[in-house]
């Protein structure tokens, strides 16, 4: 019986084809059902936004261009040495679906907060995301993934409970001060590091649906339901 029980010839394709569906349609109904609670969005109106955002993460905007250090290369030619002095450009771009809607949508919220508690879940979130981000060669800005949309969720929480608000504001202002600080501790402080980094086009949320920017706003306000 046993020659008749074995996984798939390509396990990790038939693995990738059934195990990444389920991930992918969990995600999708997890961030559709935060912009719901959010905002105040219906379902249809929830996947528009969750594809408008998909759709902008095929996009960089650039912004400047920055000129990196040089590096100096030596070449030996049949005794002969040359040195070549490189210059290497930085061009920086900013990424629609990984930072831009999601920043609009964070400051739309904005008006609806307590402006000092607000103030002070975001001074907390972006010195904590700013301290434990890290330039990767080849990467980008590192962060431990699941911290900043903890400490937002946690700061919301303490701050509303502290100055006595009503804690139905918690999963907006954990969203907005999530994903602002990620953007602001992450990568704009960061932003002098960037030639740690190395050359080419560095994209301020460049991983579209999947960077740290809108991801922090998302685990934010699912974080924040365990403190309600």
């Amino acid at each position: 019986m046993r020659d008749y029980l074995f996984p798939p010839l390509l396990l990790p394709f038939f693995l990738l084809l059934i195990v990444l569906p389920f991930f992918v349609f969990i995600f999708i109904f997890a961030t559709s059902n935060v912009f719901q609670i959010v905002f105040g969005l219906d379902y249809n109106e929830a996947i528009t936004v969750f594809a408008l955002i998909v759709i902008g993460s095929l996009i960089n905007i650039p912004l400047y261009e920055k000129q990196g250090r040089p590096v100096e290369r030596s070449y030996n030619f049949f005794g002969f040495i040359y040195t070549i002095r490189n210059v290497r450009r930085i061009k920086i771009a900013v990424n629609v679906g990984g930072c831009i809607i999601p920043s609009i949508l964070a400051l739309r919220l904005i008006p609806a907060l307590p402006v000092y508690t607000w103030l002070f879940t975001f001074a907390v979130c972006t010195a904590v995301i700013y301290r434990f981000a890290i330039p990767v060669k080849g990467l980008g800005i590192a962060v431990p993934t699941f911290l900043p949309s903890f400490v937002a969720a946690f700061s919301s929480y303490v701050f509303l409970t502290a100055f006595g608000q009503q804690l139905n504001l918690l999963p907006k202002l954990a969203f907005s001060a999530g994903v602002l600080s990620a953007l602001f501790g992450a990568d704009i402080l960061h932003l002098r590091d960037i030639e740690k980094i190395g050359s080419g086009v560095v994209s301020i949320g460049g991983a579209g649906t999947f960077d740290g920017i809108f991801l922090t706003g998302v685990f934010a306000v699912i974080f924040s339901f365990f403190f309600i």
